[in-house]
């Protein structure tokens, strides 16, 4: 279980290292279609 927040921390200071936005992933589908 710890080892998942440390996992989460790593890829938030990557991303924003890199300048990427961290709430709008780019190869994420949608799973939910609404009519």
């Amino acid at each position: 279980m710890l080892a998942n927040v440390q996992f989460q921390l790593l890829s938030y200071h990557a991303a924003t290292q890199l300048e990427r936005p961290i709430d709008k992933p780019r190869n994420l589908a949608k799973s939910v279609t609404v009519e």
